[in-house]
């Protein structure tokens, strides 16, 4: 095996960062205040008759942001949603002709499909040459949508993805540093010791409802001494604090751009 050549496109040194006051909900979580930023800054840029597709939207949270355009969006059947999509598909089997879309979003959602390579290329034979592809990926985060979680990435992995299937990097930005994560994850950690005893799942998990009683008895006080603290008072300073990260190796994810080559 050769040795891996270093990425051909610059990582985008914001980093992340939302400015010095955006607001309290980008403060209290980076994360998911960066991803509608992200997607806001890209429809700009997109023309009012362009032809968006959300795919994997879920509970299509940025139909507004791209107002502008015409905005559609997929899920896959039987969804973790009720939300009503334009259509329901595998992502690897895309129901509409190819190269009909301007544009694609697909936001932390690549790491719930287990054949990434298959999702990319089907991704681009729907978007039209010269087309983008805004994507967000995680590289830290907890198990979620269990057993539909598969994949982190890092930014290697994103332009090895990119090669393999014929995308051309635009723009790699890395979603905050270790501040950031940490932030992100304590209050994660003390808010998961009520919910792993939550006393109306407890028979679906196969747990005693007197136990899971218990526990949130003798746990209750360290939830109420330590997660209003890590999710009101550190994760608000943790965010300003991750400017002192100049490396971010120890990143939450990525926000990326894809573009189709025109020819």
């Amino acid at each position: 095996m050769s040795n891996p050549q270093p990425p051909p496109v610059t990582l985008n040194p914001r980093h992340g960062w939302l400015g010095a006051w955006p607001g309290w909900r980008a403060v209290l979580d980076p994360e998911n205040g960066r991803i509608p930023a992200f997607l806001r800054e890209e429809a700009a840029k997109l023309p009012a008759d362009a032809l968006v597709l959300d795919a994997g939207a879920g509970a299509r949270s940025y139909a507004g942001i791209f107002q502008r355009q015409r905005y559609e969006s997929c899920d896959m059947p039987g969804g973790f949603y009720d939300q009503k999509q334009d259509f329901d598909c595998w992502l690897h089997d895309i129901p509409q002709p190819g190269a009909r879309y301007d544009a694609i979003i697909n936001t932390q959602v690549l790491e719930h499909v287990p054949d990434p390579v298959a999702v990319l290329r089907e991704l681009r034979r729907v978007t039209k040459p010269g087309g983008v592809l805004l994507l967000s990926v995680p590289l830290t985060a907890p198990l979620h949508g269990e057993p539909w979680h598969f994949f982190h990435f890092t930014h290697h992995g994103i332009y090895e993805l990119a090669r393999r299937t014929e995308w051309e990097v635009v723009s790699c930005e890395k979603v905050g540093g270790a501040f950031w994560t940490l932030g992100k994850r304590l209050p994660d950690a003390f808010r998961k010791l009520l919910k792993q005893f939550d006393p109306s799942r407890a028979r679906k998990r196969r747990q005693s409802v007197g136990f899971c009683l218990l526990m949130n008895l003798l746990l209750i006080v360290p939830w109420l001494l330590f997660y209003p603290l890590t999710a009101y008072v550190w994760r608000p300073l943790f965010y300003w604090l991750d400017r002192l990260d100049t490396e971010k190796s120890f990143t939450l994810g990525y926000t990326v751009v894809l573009r189709r080559p025109a020819a």
